[in-house]
């Protein structure tokens, strides 16, 4: 398997922080598509059910700027405290600024250090223990899902909910759904911003150029990856990666972190989706899905 870059190179420089924001505005589905930025909102009601009037925190995991956390804010009762963390410690006091809460902190976030995720996550030991609501929004494919997911239900309180959201390889083949999606990857300001996260990585990369592929997880071959690889004539080196699960694939890392899937939206296409998640014994009631079926 050729080394990979860890997923903080990519967001390393606030340059590089910059070309990521020009890619997202030109080439993400969530800004092209209101179907997609419709999946984001979709959770408010059923959360304002189970929140009812108490209070409770937000911490906005691997955040960015905040955008696609407010249009789920903008529906809910003001949070008590919001946490906002990232690899960009200026993105995510920017998310900071732009999400309501009645108190509000920022930290600096590394989501494939299990250190650095708890210590975010404890930072709220010195707080009251109501509902806590975890979002992590974006980055899961371009991580390990299943260890970060582990890790996460672990650090879950009785109370906590998880949302978060994934791109997916449409229908039901994945290697054909992540051909139908690479033109979202293989792209100039994709190429871009990788380019510039592969001359600014120390040390040092030999001379060479970008290709993007699909490959098969080396974890999960029956799962599709988009890479872009930095090919010169000595190696080989992995500069992004982004793992295109289908919907059933994502139920079973679910399942096999030690969470339970309260309910999950899709976008029309199935190239993006929203779960809603909790620990497997949860002493805390949670209003039913009504579309889930009984066993």
């Amino acid at each position: 398997m050729s080394p990979e870059l860890p997923a903080s190179a990519l967001y390393s420089h606030p340059s590089l922080a910059r070309l990521w924001k020009k890619v997202h505005l030109a080439c993400s589905p969530f800004i092209l598509r209101p179907t997609v930025r419709q999946l984001y909102s979709q959770p408010a009601p059923l959360l304002r059910s189970h929140l009812k009037t108490q209070p409770y925190h937000v911490v906005a995991l691997g955040c960015a700027e905040g955008l696609k956390e407010s249009l789920l804010l903008r529906k809910l009762p003001q949070p008590s405290h919001l946490t906002t963390a990232d690899t960009s410690l200026a993105m995510a006091r920017i998310a900071a600024r732009k999400l309501p809460a009645k108190r509000k902190s920022a930290k600096k976030l590394d989501l494939t250090s299990p250190s650095s995720l708890s210590r975010v996550l404890q930072s709220h030991s010195n707080l009251p223990p109501p509902t806590r609501i975890l979002t992590l929004f974006g980055v899961l494919p371009n991580l390990d899902p299943p260890p970060l997911l582990h890790r996460l239900a672990k650090t879950l309180r009785p109370c906590d909910l998880l949302l978060f959201s994934t791109n997916l390889a449409p229908g039901k083949n994945p290697r054909s759904g992540a051909l139908r999606i690479l033109p979202q990857y293989e792209n100039p300001p994709t190429r871009r911003w990788l380019e510039a996260t592969a001359r600014r990585y120390r040390p040092r990369l030999p001379q060479g150029q970008l290709v993007f592929q699909i490959s098969s997880d080396p974890r999960q071959p029956s799962l599709a990856r988009i890479e872009a690889r930095w090919i010169s004539s000595r190696s080989t080196k992995i500069i992004f990666s982004s793992r295109r699960p289908t919907a059933p694939q994502v139920e079973i890392w679910i399942q096999a972190s030690g969470l339970r899937r309260l309910k999950r939206w899709i976008d029309p296409r199935g190239e993006e989706g929203v779960w809603l998640v909790q620990s497997t014994i949860p002493p805390c009631s949670f209003p039913r899905d009504p579309k889930r079926k009984k066993r």
